[in-house]
């Protein structure tokens, strides 16, 4: 009984103690793979319902990895029509969720941006 709770724990513990250097590459690789099985099996995966369940795997899969409802959000505009069959939108979405598990802030870094630009100009008007 002791070894039955204690595999359960270690079980639940290991997708919990994935490190982010391990869960960020994995997600955006099955991202990137289900992203070109998209755009390579378009005849089979435009037929509704398989495509449909296809489309669950992978949104599954990739929360199983991040654990981020956002991503999952983001994921569920594979499901409009024409948009989801064009657009890489698991890639795109789990590059935003790698950009905010890593710190990365859109305002403050377009204000630094602007900053370097104008003081750059500054120094090269002013000579």
């Amino acid at each position: 009984m002791f070894q039955a709770s204690m595999l359960s724990t270690n079980t639940i513990g290991l997708t919990g103690l994935l490190l982010p250097k391990i869960r960020m590459p994995l997600a955006l690789t099955i991202s990137i793979l289900a992203d070109l099985l998209d755009y390579v099996a378009a005849p089979l995966l435009g037929i509704p319902i398989i495509g449909d369940v296809f489309d669950l795997i992978v949104m599954s899969m990739l929360y199983s990895v991040t654990k981020s409802k956002v991503l999952f959000i983001m994921n569920l505009a594979e499901f409009i029509p024409f948009l989801g069959d064009f657009l890489p939108v698991y890639t795109v979405s789990t590059i935003i969720w790698i950009l905010r598990q890593s710190g990365y802030d859109g305002f403050f870094m377009a204000r630094s941006l602007l900053r370097l630009y104008s003081s750059t100009r500054a120094y090269v008007r002013g000579g």
